[in-house]
């Protein structure tokens, strides 16, 4: 009779042998996903890829055997540990090479299908590198057509990908490049309503303090996107926009871009109570101005405690090493950079609500009452260019004067112009430092 300690011990021998088996199929299994050549150099030069090349320029098919060889040879190359520090490079030529020199349009569709389904397989794999994610979706996005423009064959899987909460923030953040890429070449074309419904997701997705970055990039470029493919913009659509604008809790940026958004695609069947955007608008161009006010004040008090209290201003001149002074600079004033990018803002502001030639934005909703909107927005826009020509801290601070709101009682600032800049003169489109038109921060 087996005692049960036996009985136990024989039980713990069929479990491990059980467990030793199992590991030895997955073993196999492993081995046989393995691909036959490690390392894509070796890809390169191997007989059976210029075979496969030669076999398509002589009008042959996208067989069973070729696709077996692109998806168990080729494509898995873009994950091996082998190509990592070239993973970049590596995802270029899979591209390239897998392409190039394809005659027959029908061929060249199933073999681009066929990258996309690997590479979409690939980037929703959550036991795969993120950087190997995040590159699969970059090949996804890189696939071209014939004609050198985005391969439309592609959106599908960005816009599904861009608008998966469920999937990470840097695949999604590529899914969305390769959806901007599609819209600015043919606003999104036969996939413009797969790309509007994975851009309203994103829109629509509340605010995550724990993905702040993220999360607001991905809403930056939907809202670059929504013009393109939603035009003019659908009730629920503008509703969700114009919330973005009058949420304080949202980054100055995020809202002055949902402003834009909304003031060139909104029309009169949106449903935009334009009144309330414009006030808005008005009150987040103060809060800009007043924000760059407010930090150069504290960095100049942060300067003066560390000097120990010294009320001189910051930056004493001196003598340089050539006997020459050295002019005072005020170091702790809001930087060339700022001050750009607060004539950005308030441009951008401003041509919401109207635009230069007067035929769109947000005061023609108002019909006649918006007489006071279109004054604003010639308030901003003047002042924006005013800051983009001399983008310093006094220059800030007048437009501040200009549209901040009086205090009871006392009459509103306005500016009086010189003769020689009543009428701003607009930079240069090719001057690379021509902001608002040059956003420095896209």
């Amino acid at each position: 009779m087996i005692s049960t300690h036996h009985r136990h011990g024989l039980a713990f021998i069929r479990g491990l042998v059980l467990a030793i088996a199992a590991l030895a199929v997955l073993a196999a299994r492993v081995a046989q996903a393995e691909p036959k050549y490690l390392g894509w150099n070796k890809v390169e030069a191997c007989r059976e890829l210029r075979e496969l090349k030669e076999k398509l320029r002589e009008g042959g098919q996208f067989d069973v055997n070729a696709r077996a060889f692109l998806e168990e040879t080729v494509l898995p190359q873009l994950a091996l540990e082998d190509n990592r520090s070239l993973i970049e490079q590596t995802r270029k030529r899979i591209r390239e090479v897998v392409l190039a020199d394809v005659p027959d349009d029908k061929i060249y569709g199933e073999m681009s299908s066929a990258v996309a389904q690997f590479m979409t397989a690939l980037a929703r794999d959550g036991m795969a590198d993120p950087v190997v994610r995040v590159n699969a979706m970059l090949l996804i996005a890189d696939l071209k057509g014939r004609d050198g423009k985005p391969w439309p064959g592609a959106a599908p899987q960005l816009a599904a990908a861009a608008g998966d909460g469920d999937l990470p923030d840097a695949v999604r953040i590529a899914a969305l490049a390769g959806i901007a890429r599609q819209v600015e070449k043919s606003a999104g074309g036969e996939n413009a309503e797969v790309i509007r419904a994975a851009v309203a997701g994103i829109l629509e997705e509340p605010g995550n303090p724990s993905r702040g970055v993220e999360q607001e990039w991905l809403v930056s470029r939907a809202l670059q996107i929504v013009p393109a493919v939603s035009k003019p913009l659908p009730q629920k659509l503008a509703t969700t926009v114009a919330g973005i604008v009058t949420d304080e809790t949202r980054s100055i940026d995020l809202r002055v871009r949902a402003a834009a958004a909304l003031g060139s695609a909104a029309d009169a069947a949106s449903g935009v109570d334009a009144a309330a955007v414009v006030e808005a608008i008005r009150k987040l161009a103060v809060t800009t101005l007043e924000t760059e006010e407010r930090d150069a004040t504290a960095r100049r008090f942060e300067e003066r405690y560390r000097r120990g209290g010294a009320t001189a201003p910051v930056g004493q001149p001196g003598i340089g090493v050539d006997g020459m002074p050295i002019p005072v600079v005020d170091q702790a004033a809001p930087s060339e950079q700022a001050c750009r990018r607060a004539a950005w803002r308030l441009y951008s502001l401003g041509t919401a609500i109207l635009t230069t030639d007067g035929k769109q934005g947000l005061a023609t909703l108002l019909g006649e009452a918006g007489g006071a909107a279109k004054q604003l927005a010639k308030e901003l826009t003047e002042e924006g260019l005013r800051i983009d020509q001399t983008p310093d801290e006094d220059a800030v601070l007048d437009a501040l004067d200009v549209l901040r709101p009086p205090v009871p009682g006392a009459k509103r600032a306005v500016r009086q112009p010189q003769a020689e800049e009543a009428t701003p003169a607009q930079p240069k489109p090719a001057d690379p430092n021509a902001s608002p038109f040059d956003n420095p921060f896209p």
